[in-house]
């Protein structure tokens, strides 16, 4: 620009000096070439923010079309020109166009966009949004005589058509917890309002004046707010702030005398005018509540994702250290979520402790204590604030080869365990020191004093609990609870006991709210080693022979192909005719047994009066699952041949000369197919019935008539088998007495 600054300036002093008669000559002008320009006509300029929801399609009342002509510098149309189009900010208005690239996608929004080679004339259309504001649309392109930018700007109002006073306001806050000063914990928080007028929109900034105004409700105890005033920093039960962009803020502080509990703010904005600082005429609130609390564990609850919770543990190192092979184990994530008494996290760093146990556990095939602990019961009664356990019912120095010194004890205390109401406080892990007798031991520290009302209370013998110790996994001993209030840790086992079952809990430290001393916070589960998903089940043989006693074997495995044990699968029979059962369980239910160790389990089915398979079909079915995995075996009836015998000679209604024929289907095993389909045809003579199903026996009826003395030929056919052709001869009238007439 300085350099046309200097040259218009040389041009100029040049054209004087000759206007003067120096140098002679006509004098040459060299005046520069001037650029084109870029004109823009809209349908409006003021547009309603988008409350309709309209699409650009739609062409709404929040939409304004604009032309954009380029013109040369001599007025004629620009033509072949790029233009580029852009409009801000977005958040306010977008653009549109009616077609880009060839494709017809108007209802795209756009904040810049290049339009290709006009024509000197093209459209595009603003689409306002829903914020209120003003926005400048721009349109530019290359003058190709000059080569310089030409453009020109628009400007858009858009406006919620309301008035811009206050109607709501709305609060947040980064944390709902706020912790006392001495727990070490946050003890202050903040708490955002966020005030629009009844357009929706935020309000415009006060000039010099505060407009909404925070207040504690309640007992604060010491807790106080601080914000920014107009008059610069304020503090207290009750301040005064100003918003920014529709946004203020104030902190919320808790003091050490603060109550513990929930405690609200309330925001007020004055719908009036405002402005707070000349006092409220037309209040408009909004409360939001806070929670008041020392971080000290109070309630602990395991937990475990349901998907990617298992680690398919490797070797460290191999023949293929890229990919080194399973080491047999399994890793499975598990949580606990500890939290005070008040419902906040516990604070970060409360150590929680894990433990587990998988022994003594009842073998698969040992009936009702199959894949159950042997050292457990459902009348537990542990000694509130001391360590004396009994169970009137406990088999403490018998059963699973007995308990000892240094085994766990857990006590489900919780409802959810079976546990009655009111024993929350004594679900615990305590160490066994000293077994003495078969149904009482000392453990080696106290259990709780079960007076979470503050006064103990004593239920008796009504609590489930396990003895027992860890021999086929372990878990991570104690990990830290982080922002959230949670520990993870990693329960490890070995595949060959998927299935197995494990009793696992979780651990921290309180305190007795009565007393002040120490108290054991515990949650305890069962629960069995998973395997990794998806399992598969498979079942065979398939098919099996129809009208027998079967048996069958299911295996479940999971997505590794390890065994599954101690798993109860269900069944399904469905059937073209007759009956049938799987392991004396009717057509539907779940197997008898449990798969073992090496995950599978032999059922039993039975079937009776099944008729014969059609070609490529079956004549039944019968459905395995256990989750989403299933497996399938069919049933079917293969025939091995038709025999006729038995053959009757009789007169029949109307003495007419008949023989009855007893047609057999007999399968390939050689025994008798009820239920088979037998078709029949004579020439020489009449059979009846048509077709007729075999019985239990494996039998059908036919009768045979004609002319005495005559011979009819016969043939019975049925699926999946040759067919029989029989002669029949029909006796001679006389041959009957009295003879048929």
């Amino acid at each position: 620009m300085k350099f046309f600054g200097k040259a218009l300036g040389l041009v100029v002093a040049t054209l004087a000096l000759s206007s003067c008669g120096g140098g002679g000559g006509d004098g040459g002008s060299t005046t520069p070439p001037v650029s084109g320009k870029i004109e823009l006509v809209a349908t409006t300029t003021t547009l309603p923010t988008n409350v309709g929801g309209y699409l650009p399609s739609q062409h709404g009342p929040n939409q304004a079309e604009v032309t954009i002509t380029i013109r040369n510098a001599d007025g004629t149309l620009m033509v072949g020109r790029d233009v580029q189009v852009s409009i801000s900010p977005v958040e306010t208005a977008a653009l549109s166009f009616l077609v880009q690239d060839g494709n017809d996608n108007f209802d795209n929004l756009w904040g810049a966009f290049t339009i290709k080679g006009t024509n000197g004339v093209t459209t595009a259309w603003v689409n306002s949004r829903l914020v209120a504001g003003t926005v400048n649309l721009t349109a530019s392109t290359i003058d190709p005589t000059t080569q310089r930018t030409i453009s020109n700007t628009l400007k858009f109002t858009i406006t919620s058509g309301v008035g811009q006073m206050p109607t709501q306001v709305a609060l947040a806050t980064n944390s709902s917890a706020v912790y006392l000063p001495s727990s070490g914990g946050r003890n202050s928080v903040q708490v955002g309002a966020t005030v629009r007028d009844g357009g929706d929109q935020l309000v415009p900034d006060p000039n010099n004046a505060d407009n909404i105004q925070f207040e504690i409700i309640g007992v604060p105890g010491g807790a106080l707010l601080s914000t920014n005033s107009t008059s610069g920093a304020a503090s207290g039960l009750k301040v005064n702030s100003h918003t920014v962009h529709g946004v203020a803020t104030a902190s919320f502080q808790a003091a050490e005398s603060t109550p513990q509990g929930a405690i609200q703010v309330r925001a007020t904005v004055d719908r009036a005018d405002n402005n707070v600082s000349n006092g409220i005429q037309d209040a408009v609130t909004s409360t939001i509540g806070l929670v008041v609390s020392d971080g000290k564990l109070y309630s602990v609850t395991i937990t475990s994702p349901n998907v990617d919770a298992i680690l398919e543990n490797r070797v460290d190192a191999g023949a293929d250290e890229e990919n080194p092979g399973l080491n047999g184990t399994y890793s499975l994530i598990v949580s606990a979520l500890g939290t005070d008494r008040q419902g906040n996290p516990v604070l970060p760093g409360t150590l929680i402790h894990f433990g587990s146990i998988d022994e003594p556990v009842g073998t698969f095939d040992s009936g009702a204590t199959a894949n159950e602990f042997l050292l457990a019961g459902g009348d537990g009664n542990p000694q509130e604030g001391g360590t004396g356990f009994t169970a009137p019912n406990g088999h403490f120095t018998t059963a699973g080869g007995g308990a000892g010194p240094g085994d766990a004890l857990i006590v489900f205390g919780k409802t959810h365990h079976g546990a009655p109401h009111g024993n929350e406080d004594l679900e615990s892990s305590v160490t066994v020191q000293s077994v003495t007798g078969a149904t009482s031991l000392v453990a080696a520290s106290k259990f709780n004093r079960n007076d979470t009302t503050g006064t103990l209370v004593d239920y008796g013998p009504v609590l489930p609990y396990i003895i027992g110790r860890s021999q086929h996994g372990n878990i991570t001993a104690s990990a830290p609870t982080n922002e959230l209030g949670v520990a993870s840790a990693l329960l490890t086992y070995t595949v060959s006991t998927l299935g197995h079952r494990v009793a696992m809990w979780a651990q921290g430290d309180g305190i007795d709210r009565v007393t002040g001393g120490a108290r054991r916070v515990t949650d305890a589960v069962k629960l069995v080693y998973p395997g990794v998903a998806p399992a598969t089940l498979v079942a065979f043989p398939s098919p099996i022979p129809g009208n027998q006693t079967v048996p069958v074997t299911v295996c479940f495995m999971d997505a590794n192909n390890s065994p599954i044990q101690g798993v109860s699968i269900g069944f399904l029979m469905t059937l073209g005719g007759g009956t049938g059962s799987v392991d004396g369980n009717g057509m539907s239910g779940f197997l008898d047994n449990t798969t073992g160790a090496d995950g599978c389990v032999d059922a039993v089915v039975q079937s009776s009066g099944v008729p014969a398979t059609a070609a490529d079909g079956t004549s039944g079915q019968i459905t395995f699952s256990v989750g989403g995995a299933t497996a399938e075996v069919d049933i079917v009836v293969q025939l091995s041949f038709l025999s006729a015998g038995g053959e009757y000679r009789r007169c029949a209604a109307g003495n007419v000369p008949t023989v009855d024929v007893a047609v057999r289907a007999f399968a390939t095993d050689g025994s008798a197919a009820a239920g088979v389909a037998i078709a029949a045809t004579c020439t020489g003579g009449t059979v009846t019935p048509a077709s007729a199903t075999t019985d239990a026996n494996g039998t059908a009826e036919f009768s045979i008539t004609g002319p005495a003395d005559t011979t009819a030929s016969c043939t019975f056919s049925a699926q999946g088998v040759a067919p029989l052709v029989r002669s029949i001869s029909l006796p001679p009238a006389d041959s009957f007495s009295p003879p048929c007439q």
